[in-house]
């Protein structure tokens, strides 16, 4: 399972991204 921090995230809307921690592009959650 990947791991990283999360970016940003908007609670409002529901969504965000987070850095990957192995330095892949950002996943959109």
């Amino acid at each position: 399972m990947a791991q990283g921090t999360v970016k940003w995230f908007n609670a409002e809307k529901g969504f965000g991204f987070i850095a990957q921690a192995d330095g892949g592009p950002d996943v959109f959650v």
